[in-house]
Parts: structure tokens; sequence; C-alpha cells
């Protein structure tokens, strides 16, 4: 999200454990010292990084250059699992790679090599634009990082995901793997 308005950032890998078990620092309770002065950060928003609904559609139909990925796990793609989204499925065209099979048991993400596997399996030697969606945007974000720390820069998120997607019965679905 923060990348996708030109605000540079960084990733705790492994988040709060992994701070914790690093022996970093922590603090609590009533802070007495004053704030660091905030730097003002002007935001330049990259459109790039973004697909909406339609760019969704268009690839889906083939007339658009450009991979479809569903960060859902299997049960959410395939539509075996419930759901909280009005119907079930994916959005036809996309492949699965599931979010969270991109990180290891400590919620860090898989080594390079690993991860190269884990896409390259779903993805093969496709240079098309990726665009990641899942429910609503979470765990599309996170396998977004997780292509970006590979060095693909064609990758977008489709933030309405299934969430909106879903909402329109004329936006087709595929049950099934």
């Amino acid at each position: 999200m923060l990348r996708a308005i030109g605000v540079p950032a960084a990733v705790l890998d492994g988040g709060l454990e992994a701070w914790e078990s690093a022996g970093r620092p922590l603090v609590s309770g009533d802070d007495t010292d004053p704030a660091p002065a905030a730097r003002p950060v002007t935001p330049v928003v990259r459109p790039d990084l973004w697909a909406g609904v339609e760019d969704v559609a268009a690839i889906s139909r083939g007339e658009r250059p450009g991979t479809l990925v569903c960060a859902l796990p299997l049960g959410g793609y395939d539509g075996s699992a419930p759901t909280r989204y009005s119907r079930r499925g994916h959005i036809p065209a996309s492949r699965s790679l599931p979010g969270r099979g991109l990180l290891d048991a400590s919620g860090r993400v898989l080594p390079a090599e690993e991860l190269a596997a884990r896409v390259g399996a779903v993805l093969g030697t496709d240079d098309s634009p990726v665009v990641l969606y899942c429910g609503g945007g979470i765990s599309a974000a996170g396998a977004a990082l997780a292509l970006t720390l590979l060095g693909r820069t064609d990758v977008s998120v489709y933030d309405g995901s299934l969430e909106e997607w879903s909402k329109d019965p004329a936006r087709p679905l595929e049950l099934g793997s």
C-alpha cells in the first residue's frame, strides 16, 4: 500500500515474534519523551500497482495481456471452503498461489530459492503482467511483496478482489481447480 503511493517503507519479516526473538526492545506504558519531528510525505500515486474490476475482466476474457493470480488458500480458490463473499470460486483464467504458502512456519517470507520455486510452479516462464487478488486485497498484497522480492516489477493488486467481483452475478466465477 505504501509503495503504491510512493512512501518508502520496510516490512518486518516475521512480525513482532521475529522482533522479540532477535532480542529487540519493547516499550509499553506512557511515553513522556516528546515525539520526534515528523517529516511531511507527499504521496505520489502509482496507478500501475493497482488493477480495477474492468482490467481484471479484460484479462479474464483474454482481451488484455496479464496473468490473474488468486492468493486465497486452495479451498477459497476452488470454492470448496465456506466464504463470506456473495459466491464461491475464482475468477476465470486465474491461477492459484496461496499467499500463506509463501511464508514459513514462523511467518517469514520463504528463502529466495524456495520462494522462486513456489512462484515458478504457478507462473512458469510466463512474463506477462501479474494481477493478484484474494478476498479483499490483504493476501494479494503479501503475495505482491513476495513477487517483488523476486525482482518482478510488473505486479499489481486488484484490491476489490472477490469482495467486489462476487457481488455482481454477471461476473463469472469458476469452481474447482
